[in-house]
Order: structure tokens, then C-alpha cells, then sequence
């Protein structure tokens, strides 16, 4: 508490309270959110390690990223998709 709230009549009793109460489940949300960021960050680190194994056995991580973001697709509008570049690269005789 600053000591510019000591002398304020509305910060007394209740208001002090709340602050209190509010203080501290503000504190809870930033120290989850900074756990949340610690776990993505080694989730990320271990992620970045499988790629580079997967391409030390000879793997191409472009087109494993490429087949990760396929299947997390919905399988019709990925169907839907590959329809139309078949169309269209038949269209270019490629």
C-alpha cells in the first residue's frame, strides 16, 4: 500500500480489502501466465530437438512441418483444397 491511500477516507476498511483480495489473484493470473510461458518455451526447445533429430536421420523438416499442418486440418476442406490445386496443376500440364 502507498502511502498516498493512509489518508484517504475510501481506501479504509473495505476498499483496502479489495485491493488485497485483488492483489493477489492478479498475482495468481501473472504467475500462471509466466508458468504457461516457461512450459511453452520447453515445449518449444523440445519440439526444435525432434526436428533436428528427424533431419540428422535424414528426414525433410519442411515437409514434416507441411504433413503436421495437414492433419490438424478438417479432412474436407484439405480434400477440397488438393481437388483444386489437381484441377489447376492440370491445367498448367504440370
Amino acid at each position: 500500500m502507498t502511502d498516498k491511500h493512509k489518508d484517504d477516507p475510501d481506501w479504509q476498511g473495505h476498499n483496502s480489502k479489495a485491493y488485497s483480495v485483488a492483489a493477489a489473484e492478479l498475482r495468481q493470473f501473472i504467475e500462471q501466465i509466466e508458468s504457461g510461458e516457461a512450459e511453452k518455451k520447453e515445449a518449444a526447445d523440445r519440439i526444435k530437438e525432434i526436428y533436428a533429430e528427424a533431419k540428422a536421420r535424414g528426414y525433410d523438416a519442411k515437409a514434416i512441418r507441411k504433413l503436421i499442418a495437414e492433419r490438424k486440418r478438417d479432412k474436407n476442406d484439405l480434400a477440397e483444397e488438393q481437388a483444386i490445386l489437381d484441377l489447376y496443376r492440370e491445367a498448367l500440364g504440370m
